[in-house]
């Protein structure tokens, strides 16, 4: 059986920095030099010192206080960082830079509202600032609006076709827009200026949305040879491989991604679905209770856990998950059906047919008529147990126990050309059923064949049906 898998994906900001530049290097003070130096080399804390003693003697000079404003962005120092490039901005550096400095240390800080507010003061000093365009988008992405940070991302890659950047967040904003092959052109475009782990991460994303399995795996071989310690890159490559059936890599990848990071709830449930697939039901049922004991608690997450449930015999609890599942979202035809089912085994038959009937009303399925058929047997209703039957059989011709009980059924109802056609047919698929054997036998006594009577009696006696034996002394047979 098939069912979605949600992707729990995060948004990555480049930390290099050739996002930002430092100012004034034309300064002779030694103090200010030695800091811009060691920016350059990137020793950002010596930098920083550097440039708080040269502020210690010029306390009101803005390039300084911007560069150790950079410093404070390099050192994730954010809230620093936002001090410093506030303090620049008051001392005169009314400049593009300083906004957009600011705006990344608000993105960093999740305050992206603050953010958007300064990426578009950077660009309406400077329209074509490309770097503050893919920005604001990035934060507009973790806003959810991503309509508005297409338009930003478009406006960046027309004034630079060569920003790495604007493609890779341009990548991430059509995925979300479900443009999974624009999202590739992206990545694709991105890779050719620069190869980035994470810029594979996404392509491969978008493969998997794409059911292009094969390569969706070969992006996520890249990103785990990169960084072995990703569990999400883990996680979406057992996707990949649960979809194409193959379990026990996708068992050995969800197992890698629980190790990495044992607090993602997703990694537990894909676990529990994989070890579903297999059989191994007892061994899914504490990766499906971790799931929903960590928060995730969607209707499709109680369906799957109410269903293992069903399977390990645990009929209390299945019922208690799937009433659960119907009370969150009533449109879930397998919920229905396995409460059917579960109802069945109540002997509650009216219940069993309401259920049918709210499953039926989602999806026509062979085994829910089936189901409905049973139960119409059992409550004396022969006539529309064989209408169940039959609907069962236009689905699918070849479901078995539909065509016994359809025979079943049609003997009932004395028509018995019908019943003797469909339990012919079961008894070539399986040669031991006693109930088969059992309803030939009485249906050739009345096709006045004693002697074949007889014979499927006594042959549904040897397979082990109880009522046979009664139904030979009536016969009369030897």
């Amino acid at each position: 059986m098939r069912h979605y898998i949600i992707c729990y994906i995060l948004v990555y900001l480049f930390t290099s920095n050739n996002l930002f530049s430092q100012r004034d290097k034309s300064e002779t003070d030694p103090l200010f030099t030695a800091a811009y130096q060691k920016f350059e080399e990137k020793d950002y804390a010596a930098a920083y010192i550097n440039y708080t003693a040269y502020l210690t003697k010029k306390p009101t000079d803005a390039p300084a206080t911007y560069n150790r404003g950079l410093c404070a962005y390099e050192l994730k120092d954010y809230k620093d960082g936002i001090v410093n490039f506030t303090k620049s901005i008051n001392l005169g550096r009314v400049t593009a830079d300083a906004f957009y400095g600011r705006a990344l240390c608000n993105y960093q800080l999740k305050n992206y509202e603050l953010a958007i507010a300064d990426f578009d003061t950077a660009i309406s000093a400077k329209p074509n600032y490309v770097e503050a365009l893919t920005f604001k988008a990035a934060s507009l992405n973790e806003l959810k609006k991503y309509t508005e940070a297409l338009d930003a991302l478009n406006k960046a890659v027309s004034f630079n076709l060569n920003y790495q950047y604007s493609y890779y967040y341009r990548a991430i904003t059509k995925y979300y827009l479900k443009d999974y092959e624009g999202g590739i052109e992206d990545c694709n475009k991105s890779l050719a200026i620069k190869p980035y782990y994470e810029t594979y991460f996404w392509r491969g994303l978008h493969y998997l949305n794409l059911k292009k399995y094969k390569e969706c795996i070969a992006d996520y071989d890249t990103v785990i040879k990169h960084e072995p310690k990703y569990a999400k890159a883990y996680y979406n490559r057992g996707i990949a491989y649960y979809d194409l059936k193959n379990y026990e890599k996708s068992l050995s990848d969800n197992n890698k991604s629980i190790e990495i990071d044992p607090t993602k709830p997703e990694s537990y449930y894909n676990r529990a679905l994989t070890k579903y697939e297999t059989g191994k039901h007892k061994e899914a049922e504490p990766d499906f209770n971790a799931a929903i004991d960590l928060k995730l608690n969607d209707a499709k997450h109680y369906l799957w856990r109410g269903i293992n449930y069903y399977y390990l015999k645990k009929y209390s609890l299945a019922i208690a998950d799937l009433n659960i599942v119907i009370q969150k979202d009533t449109k879930i035809e397998l919920a229905y059906y396995y409460r059917a089912l579960l109802r069945y085994f109540e002997l509650d038959d009216k219940g069993v047919i309401e259920d049918c009937n709210k499953a039926l009303e989602l999806k026509k399925n062979a085994s829910t008529y089936y189901q409905r058929g049973i139960s119409k047997y059992n409550l004396k209703d022969y006539q529309g147990a064989l209408d169940d039957f039959n609907e069962s059989l236009k689905i699918n011709p070849d479901y078995k126990l539909a065509i016994l009980e359809r025979g079943v059924v049609s003997f009932i109802l004395e028509k018995d050309n019908l019943a003797l056609i469909d339990l012919n047919k079961y008894i070539e698929l399986d040669p031991n059923s006693s109930r088969a054997f059992y309803y030939r036998g009485k249906l050739k006594k009345y096709m006045n064949d004693l002697t074949g009577s007889c014979a499927d009696l006594k042959k549904a006696q040897t397979l082990g049906d109880i009522y046979a034996k009664e139904e030979l002394v009536k016969n009369g047979c030897k």
